[in-house]
C-alpha cells in the first residue's frame, strides 16, 4: 500500500493461521472502515518476531506468507501489509515504532487491534498504550475482545497444539476451515515408485506445524486447479528407507488415478483421516505390502467423503 494515498483503518498482528479470532477482528476492522469511509488494512510482521528473537524455540507456522495474504484478502482485508521484522525493529519502543513506521507513513483514520495485542521492545506496548498514543494524534483505537472456543480464547498456539496432537477437527473448529499443508513439489528419495510400487511426490522442507507422523487419507489440490484429488500422504522421517544418518522429515504424496508432471507445482494437502503411525519395517518388501493395505484403506475412506465438502485451499 502506498503511503498517504487515502485514509485507512489499520490492524496489527502476526495473524498466523488467520483463524476465527482473527476473522472476528477483521469483521470489526471492515465495519470501522465503513464508518470512516476508509480502506481496511492489516499489517503483519514477517518473519514472525519469535523466529527472529528466539529462533531455536520458535514455533512452526500455520501458513506461509503467500497463503496468509490470500487468507487476509478472503477475510475482507483490502490492504494486507507485509512488514519486515528484524532486530532493529525489535529494539524500538512502542512509541518509537509508531512514530517512525506508522504515524509518519500512513494516513490513519483509526486503529483496530485485539485485546491481547502486544508490540514494541519487550512486548511492553498493549492496546491501552496504543489507545493513548493514538489519541495524542487524534486517531481512535477500537479494541476487539478474543473469540472463545471450548472454555479458552482461540489462539495460534492452541491450534498448533491441536494439530501436533492429531486433533485436526479441533484445529478446524478454531481455524474456521480444514487444516492444510502447503508446499511445492520437489524430488524426494526416488524409491517409492521404483521399489515400493507407489509413485509419490515430495514436499521439501515443510515449515508448517505438522500433525503426528504417520499415514493419512487426504484431499490434494494442485495450483492453480480448484479440483480436489483423492490420495494418500505420509508424514515422517521414513525410517525404513531413509539414508544413513538422516532424520529429515519428509512429506510424500500419492494421488489416485492421476498422471502428469507434479514437480515445482504448488500443492495443498488436507489430511482427512489418520490410517497408522510411522514405523520402521523389517524390509522394503514388508513396507510395500503395508503400503498396498494403506492405499486400499485410504480409497475406502475417501469414497465415504465428498470432495465438494472439503476446505482445502
Amino acid at each position: 500500500m502506498s503511503a498517504r494515498t487515502g485514509q485507512v483503518v489499520l490492524a496489527f498482528g502476526v495473524f498466523d493461521g488467520v483463524h476465527r479470532g482473527h476473522q472476528r477482528l477483521f469483521q470489526a476492522l471492515q465495519e470501522l472502515a465503513r464508518c470512516f469511509a476508509a480502506r481496511s488494512a492489516a499489517l503483519f510482521f514477517d518473519p514472525s518476531p519469535k523466529s527472529v528473537l528466539t529462533p531455536a524455540s520458535a514455533p512452526r507456522m500455520l501458513c506461509s506468507r503467500a497463503e496468509k495474504i490470500s487468507l487476509l484478502q478472503q477475510a475482507g482485508v483490502e490492504e494486507p501489509i507485509c512488514f519486515p521484522f528484524d532486530h532493529s525493529i525489535a529494539a524500538l519502543s512502542p512509541q518509537e515504532f509508531l512514530e517512525q513506521h506508522i504515524f509518519s507513513v500512513y494516513n490513519l483514520a483509526a486503529f483496530c487491534v485485539g485485546a491481547e495485542w502486544r508490540f514494541g521492545r519487550g512486548h511492553c506496548g498493549d492496546a491501552e498504550l496504543l489507545q493513548r498514543l493514538g489519541a495524542e494524534h487524534g486517531i481512535p483505537t477500537s479494541v476487539v475482545p478474543p473469540l472463545w472456543h471450548n472454555g479458552a480464547p482461540i489462539s495460534s498456539t492452541r491450534i498448533r497444539a491441536a494439530i501436533a496432537a492429531g486433533q485436526l477437527s479441533e484445529a478446524e473448529a478454531m481455524l474456521g476451515r480444514p487444516y492444510c499443508l502447503q508446499g511445492v513439489v520437489s524430488h524426494g528419495l526416488g524409491l517409492a515408485g521404483e521399489k515400493l510400487h507407489c509413485p509419490t511426490a515430495n514436499i521439501a522442507n515443510p515449515l508448517q506445524q505438522l500433525p503426528p507422523y504417520g499415514v493419512y487419507a487426504a484431499w490434494i489440490r494442485l495450483a492453480p486447479e480448484t479440483k480436489a484429488h483423492p490420495g494418500i500422504v505420509y508424514i515422517g522421517d521414513a525410517p525404513t528407507i531413509r539414508r544413513e544418518g538422516s532424520s529429515a522429515v519428509v512429506i510424500e504424496l500419492h494421488l489416485f488415478s492421476f498422471s502428469g508432471d507434479l514437480y515445482d507445482r504448488e500443492v495443498s494437502v488436507q489430511p482427512l483421516e489418520f490410517l497408522r503411525p510411522s514405523r520402521k519395517f523389517s524390509s522394503r518388501d514388508e513396507l510395500a505390502r503395508q503400503i498396498a493395505c494403506d492405499l486400499e484403506q485410504a480409497k475406502q475412506i475417501i469414497a465415504c467423503h465428498s470432495a465438494g465438502s472439503t476446505g482445502a485451499a
